[in-house]
Protein backbone atom coordinates (compact mmCIF):
# COMPACT_ATOMS: atom_id res chain seq x y z
CA UNK A 1 0.00 0.00 0.00
CA UNK A 2 2.86 2.49 1.00
CA UNK A 3 4.37 1.56 -2.84
CA UNK A 4 0.78 2.29 -4.81
CA UNK A 5 0.85 5.50 -2.46
CA UNK A 6 4.29 7.00 -3.22
CA UNK A 7 3.46 6.15 -6.82
CA UNK A 8 0.53 7.97 -7.40
CA UNK A 9 2.02 11.35 -5.48
CA UNK A 10 5.07 11.11 -7.92
CA UNK A 11 2.60 10.67 -10.86
CA UNK A 12 0.49 13.62 -9.33
CA UNK A 13 3.65 15.54 -9.30
CA UNK A 14 4.68 15.43 -12.81
CA UNK A 15 0.84 16.13 -13.76
CA UNK A 16 1.32 19.23 -11.73
CA UNK A 17 4.15 20.38 -13.53
CA UNK A 18 3.16 19.46 -17.35
CA UNK A 19 -0.42 20.97 -16.71
CA UNK A 20 1.69 24.34 -15.23
CA UNK A 21 4.05 24.17 -18.82
CA UNK A 22 1.22 23.84 -21.34
CA UNK A 23 -0.37 26.44 -19.30
CA UNK A 24 2.79 28.51 -19.80
CA UNK A 25 3.00 27.46 -23.71
CA UNK A 26 -0.53 28.83 -24.09
CA UNK A 27 -0.37 31.69 -22.01
CA UNK A 28 2.53 32.57 -24.16
CA UNK A 29 0.96 32.04 -27.60
CA UNK A 30 -2.23 33.92 -26.76
CA UNK A 31 0.21 36.79 -25.14
CA UNK A 32 3.65 37.31 -26.25
CA UNK A 33 2.77 36.63 -29.78
CA UNK A 34 6.18 36.16 -31.90
CA UNK A 35 7.91 37.39 -28.92
CA UNK A 36 9.58 35.76 -26.12
CA UNK A 37 7.58 35.91 -23.18
CA UNK A 38 11.38 36.32 -20.93
CA UNK A 39 12.20 39.61 -23.47
CA UNK A 40 12.18 42.59 -21.77
CA UNK A 41 9.21 45.31 -22.48
CA UNK A 42 7.89 48.73 -22.46
CA UNK A 43 4.79 49.72 -22.64
CA UNK A 44 2.66 52.58 -25.13
CA UNK A 45 -0.97 53.80 -25.30
CA UNK A 46 -2.52 55.22 -29.21
CA UNK A 47 -6.46 56.23 -29.13
CA UNK A 48 -8.38 55.16 -31.86
CA UNK A 49 -12.12 55.77 -32.76
CA UNK A 50 -12.81 52.01 -34.37
CA UNK A 51 -10.34 49.29 -34.21
CA UNK A 52 -12.04 47.51 -36.93
CA UNK A 53 -11.85 43.75 -34.95
CA UNK A 54 -8.28 44.15 -33.08
CA UNK A 55 -8.39 42.23 -29.90
CA UNK A 56 -5.99 41.24 -27.04
CA UNK A 57 -2.65 39.51 -28.42
CA UNK A 58 -2.75 40.94 -31.79
CA UNK A 59 0.55 41.48 -33.24
CA UNK A 60 2.62 44.60 -33.36
CA UNK A 61 4.36 45.39 -36.42
CA UNK A 62 7.32 47.88 -37.32
CA UNK A 63 8.56 47.87 -40.96
CA UNK A 64 6.85 44.57 -41.06
CA UNK A 65 8.78 42.89 -38.33
CA UNK A 66 6.80 41.44 -35.05
CA UNK A 67 7.89 43.76 -32.31
CA UNK A 68 5.33 43.27 -29.82
CA UNK A 69 1.58 42.70 -29.07
CA UNK A 70 -1.68 43.88 -27.88
CA UNK A 71 -1.55 44.17 -24.04
CA UNK A 72 -5.79 45.67 -23.49
CA UNK A 73 -8.12 47.23 -25.75
CA UNK A 74 -10.59 49.32 -23.94
CA UNK A 75 -13.52 51.77 -23.96
CA UNK A 76 -12.99 54.53 -23.02
CA UNK A 77 -15.19 57.30 -25.22
CA UNK A 78 -12.95 60.59 -24.60
CA UNK A 79 -14.31 62.08 -28.26
CA UNK A 80 -15.31 61.39 -31.39
CA UNK A 81 -11.66 60.26 -32.45
CA UNK A 82 -10.55 58.95 -29.40
CA UNK A 83 -13.15 56.15 -28.55
CA UNK A 84 -10.90 52.98 -28.22
CA UNK A 85 -7.68 52.47 -25.83
CA UNK A 86 -5.21 50.27 -26.70
CA UNK A 87 -2.07 49.59 -24.65
CA UNK A 88 0.79 47.46 -26.25
CA UNK A 89 3.73 45.95 -25.42
CA UNK A 90 7.01 46.29 -27.41
CA UNK A 91 10.61 44.29 -27.01
CA UNK A 92 13.28 47.20 -25.03
CA UNK A 93 16.00 46.45 -27.81
CA UNK A 94 13.68 48.59 -30.33
CA UNK A 95 11.83 50.73 -28.17
CA UNK A 96 14.86 53.51 -29.33
CA UNK A 97 13.38 53.03 -32.77
CA UNK A 98 10.06 54.45 -31.72
CA UNK A 99 10.05 58.34 -31.12
CA UNK A 100 7.55 61.22 -30.32
CA UNK A 101 7.13 61.88 -33.88
CA UNK A 102 6.40 58.32 -34.49
CA UNK A 103 2.12 57.31 -35.54
CA UNK A 104 0.49 53.93 -35.39
CA UNK A 105 -2.31 52.37 -37.66
CA UNK A 106 -4.48 49.81 -38.60
CA UNK A 107 -3.34 46.90 -40.95
CA UNK A 108 -4.90 43.79 -41.98
CA UNK A 109 -3.58 40.79 -42.81
CA UNK A 110 -4.86 39.64 -46.34
CA UNK A 111 -8.17 41.66 -47.53
CA UNK A 112 -10.14 40.38 -44.65
CA UNK A 113 -8.03 38.84 -42.53
CA UNK A 114 -6.56 39.54 -39.15
CA UNK A 115 -5.78 42.53 -37.82
CA UNK A 116 -2.20 44.35 -36.33
CA UNK A 117 -1.22 47.74 -35.04
CA UNK A 118 1.68 49.13 -37.31
CA UNK A 119 4.03 51.90 -36.17
CA UNK A 120 5.74 53.78 -38.26
CA UNK A 121 9.16 55.18 -36.73
CA UNK A 122 9.47 58.78 -36.52
CA UNK A 123 12.52 60.50 -38.51
CA UNK A 124 15.02 62.67 -35.88
CA UNK A 125 12.49 62.57 -33.05
CA UNK A 126 13.01 62.70 -29.35
CA UNK A 127 12.92 59.22 -27.65
CA UNK A 128 9.54 58.41 -25.18
CA UNK A 129 9.09 57.18 -21.98
CA UNK A 130 7.26 54.26 -21.00
CA UNK A 131 3.53 54.48 -21.11
CA UNK A 132 4.01 57.46 -23.33
CA UNK A 133 0.81 58.22 -25.78
CA UNK A 134 1.54 57.56 -30.01
CA UNK A 135 -0.50 59.24 -31.92
CA UNK A 136 -2.65 56.93 -34.44
CA UNK A 137 -2.67 57.43 -38.18
CA UNK A 138 -6.16 56.64 -39.77
CA UNK A 139 -5.44 54.21 -42.70
CA UNK A 140 -8.62 53.69 -43.72
CA UNK A 141 -11.11 50.64 -43.30
CA UNK A 142 -12.22 47.87 -45.72
CA UNK A 143 -15.87 49.58 -44.89
CA UNK A 144 -14.58 52.42 -46.25
CA UNK A 145 -13.18 51.41 -48.93
CA UNK A 146 -16.26 49.29 -50.18
CA UNK A 147 -18.50 52.81 -49.83
CA UNK A 148 -15.82 54.53 -51.96
CA UNK A 149 -16.11 51.67 -54.24
CA UNK A 150 -19.66 51.58 -54.34
CA UNK A 151 -20.04 55.83 -54.97
CA UNK A 152 -17.15 55.44 -57.48
CA UNK A 153 -19.54 52.37 -58.99
CA UNK A 154 -22.44 55.31 -58.78
CA UNK A 155 -20.47 58.22 -60.72
CA UNK A 156 -19.35 55.84 -63.44
CA UNK A 157 -22.90 54.69 -64.07
CA UNK A 158 -24.19 58.19 -63.72
CA UNK A 159 -21.42 59.19 -66.23
CA UNK A 160 -22.23 56.12 -68.76
CA UNK A 161 -26.10 57.20 -68.59
CA UNK A 162 -25.27 60.73 -69.95
CA UNK A 163 -22.90 59.35 -72.32
CA UNK A 164 -26.19 56.92 -73.48
CA UNK A 165 -28.02 60.24 -73.64
CA UNK A 166 -25.56 62.30 -75.74
CA UNK A 167 -25.00 59.63 -78.26
CA UNK A 168 -28.75 58.96 -78.66
CA UNK A 169 -29.36 63.06 -79.15
CA UNK A 170 -26.07 62.34 -81.87
CA UNK A 171 -27.96 60.32 -83.25
CA UNK A 172 -31.70 62.06 -83.82
CA UNK A 173 -29.28 64.50 -85.02
CA UNK A 174 -29.72 67.28 -82.18
CA UNK A 175 -27.44 70.18 -81.29
CA UNK A 176 -23.50 70.50 -82.75
CA UNK A 177 -22.30 67.27 -82.55
CA UNK A 178 -25.83 65.68 -83.95
CA UNK A 179 -24.92 67.79 -86.95
CA UNK A 180 -21.80 66.54 -87.18
CA UNK A 181 -22.51 63.37 -86.95
CA UNK A 182 -26.00 63.32 -89.70
CA UNK A 183 -25.38 66.52 -91.76
CA UNK A 184 -23.05 65.35 -94.48
CA UNK A 185 -23.12 69.03 -95.53
CA UNK A 186 -19.57 69.77 -93.22
CA UNK A 187 -18.08 67.05 -95.20
CA UNK A 188 -18.64 68.31 -98.31
CA UNK A 189 -17.44 71.96 -97.62
CA UNK A 190 -14.45 70.61 -95.80
CA UNK A 191 -13.80 68.73 -98.86
CA UNK A 192 -13.72 71.72 -101.07
CA UNK A 193 -11.62 74.07 -98.72
CA UNK A 194 -9.16 70.99 -98.95
CA UNK A 195 -9.38 71.16 -102.91
CA UNK A 196 -8.73 75.21 -102.50
CA UNK A 197 -5.90 74.58 -100.20
CA UNK A 198 -4.22 72.03 -102.38
CA UNK A 199 -4.52 74.06 -105.44
CA UNK A 200 -3.27 77.02 -103.23
CA UNK A 201 -0.30 75.11 -102.02
CA UNK A 202 0.49 74.17 -105.38
CA UNK A 203 0.20 78.36 -106.76
CA UNK A 204 2.83 78.73 -103.38
CA UNK A 205 5.40 76.40 -104.20
CA UNK A 206 5.14 77.78 -107.85
CA UNK A 207 5.90 81.40 -106.90
CA UNK A 208 8.19 80.05 -104.37
CA UNK A 209 10.00 78.44 -106.86
CA UNK A 210 9.94 81.14 -109.32
CA UNK A 211 11.07 83.21 -106.38
CA UNK A 212 13.95 81.53 -105.78
CA UNK A 213 15.27 81.01 -109.35
CA UNK A 214 15.05 84.93 -109.34
CA UNK A 215 17.38 85.13 -106.50
CA UNK A 216 19.51 82.87 -107.69
CA UNK A 217 19.62 84.61 -111.34
CA UNK A 218 20.32 88.01 -109.44
CA UNK A 219 23.01 86.02 -107.41
CA UNK A 220 24.34 85.00 -110.60
CA UNK A 221 24.46 88.70 -111.83
CA UNK A 222 25.98 90.09 -108.81
CA UNK A 223 28.85 87.40 -108.69
CA UNK A 224 29.69 88.31 -112.41
CA UNK A 225 29.69 91.92 -111.43
CA UNK A 226 31.82 91.57 -108.84
CA UNK A 227 34.01 89.60 -110.82
CA UNK A 228 34.30 92.15 -113.47
CA UNK A 229 35.33 94.68 -111.28
CA UNK A 230 37.62 92.56 -110.01
CA UNK A 231 39.02 92.02 -112.86
CA UNK A 232 39.04 95.83 -113.48
CA UNK A 233 36.62 95.15 -116.13
CA UNK A 234 34.46 97.85 -117.72
CA UNK A 235 33.54 101.26 -116.15
CA UNK A 236 32.68 100.19 -112.79
CA UNK A 237 35.59 98.33 -112.76
CA UNK A 238 37.82 101.35 -114.22
CA UNK A 239 35.85 103.27 -111.26
CA UNK A 240 36.90 100.96 -108.65
CA UNK A 241 40.75 100.03 -109.67
CA UNK A 242 42.14 103.66 -111.75
CA UNK A 243 43.55 105.93 -109.57
CA UNK A 244 43.20 107.94 -112.95
CA UNK A 245 39.32 109.38 -112.00
CA UNK A 246 40.12 110.00 -108.62
CA UNK A 247 43.03 112.20 -109.19
CA UNK A 248 41.12 114.20 -111.98
CA UNK A 249 38.08 114.41 -109.55
CA UNK A 250 40.38 115.53 -107.05
CA UNK A 251 41.45 118.40 -109.46
CA UNK A 252 38.49 119.19 -110.67
CA UNK A 253 37.06 119.57 -106.83
CA UNK A 254 40.36 122.15 -105.82
CA UNK A 255 40.09 123.83 -109.22
CA UNK A 256 35.64 124.53 -108.18
CA UNK A 257 36.81 125.37 -105.11
CA UNK A 258 39.60 127.86 -105.57
CA UNK A 259 36.97 129.31 -108.44
CA UNK A 260 33.82 129.44 -105.74
CA UNK A 261 36.63 131.22 -103.58
CA UNK A 262 37.16 133.74 -105.76
CA UNK A 263 33.48 134.12 -106.47
CA UNK A 264 32.79 134.55 -102.66
CA UNK A 265 35.98 137.24 -102.17
CA UNK A 266 34.65 139.32 -105.67
CA UNK A 267 37.68 138.49 -107.15
CA UNK A 268 36.92 138.57 -110.86
CA UNK A 269 34.03 139.35 -113.40
CA UNK A 270 31.99 136.61 -111.94
CA UNK A 271 32.69 137.37 -108.07
CA UNK A 272 31.79 140.78 -108.88
CA UNK A 273 28.43 139.91 -110.79
CA UNK A 274 27.99 137.46 -107.52
CA UNK A 275 28.81 140.30 -104.71
CA UNK A 276 28.88 143.79 -106.37
CA UNK A 277 25.30 145.15 -106.54
CA UNK A 278 25.85 148.17 -108.56
CA UNK A 279 25.83 145.69 -111.39
CA UNK A 280 22.08 144.58 -110.48
CA UNK A 281 21.00 147.97 -110.29
CA UNK A 282 22.26 149.10 -113.98
CA UNK A 283 20.80 146.43 -115.17
CA UNK A 284 17.11 147.02 -113.35
CA UNK A 285 18.03 150.31 -114.60
CA UNK A 286 18.85 149.25 -118.45
CA UNK A 287 15.69 146.82 -118.91
CA UNK A 288 13.53 150.01 -117.45
CA UNK A 289 14.78 152.51 -119.78
CA UNK A 290 14.14 149.80 -122.81
CA UNK A 291 10.78 148.93 -121.36
CA UNK A 292 9.77 152.96 -122.06
CA UNK A 293 11.22 152.86 -125.27
CA UNK A 294 9.15 149.91 -126.73
CA UNK A 295 6.08 151.54 -125.10
CA UNK A 296 6.92 154.81 -127.10
CA UNK A 297 7.54 153.31 -130.26
CA UNK A 298 4.98 151.43 -130.35
CA UNK A 299 2.60 154.38 -129.30
CA UNK A 300 4.52 156.95 -131.72
CA UNK A 301 6.07 154.81 -134.44
CA UNK A 302 6.21 157.53 -136.95
CA UNK A 303 8.49 159.39 -134.33
CA UNK A 304 11.23 156.91 -134.97
CA UNK A 305 10.12 155.42 -138.41
CA UNK A 306 9.54 157.57 -141.22
CA UNK A 307 8.41 156.14 -144.74
CA UNK A 308 8.01 158.09 -148.06
CA UNK A 309 7.10 156.65 -151.48
CA UNK A 310 9.03 159.31 -153.44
Amino acid sequence: MKRSAATSWGGLKVGIVLTIAIGIALWASLTGGGTSIFDPKSEFLCYLANVNGLVKGSPVWMAGVEIGNVREVSFVNIDSLRQVEVRCRVKKSVWNMITDDARVQLGSIGFLGDKYLEVIPGVGGLPIEDGAIIPSKDAGSAEAMFLEGERALGEAADMVSNLDDVLARMNRGEGTLGKLATDDQLYTDLAALTARLTRLTAALHKNQERIVKSIEMTSEAVSSLADRVDSNSGTLGRLMSDPALYDNLAATTARLDSIAYKINTAEGTLGLFVSDTALYVEAVDLMVRINNLVTDIESNPKKYFKFSVF
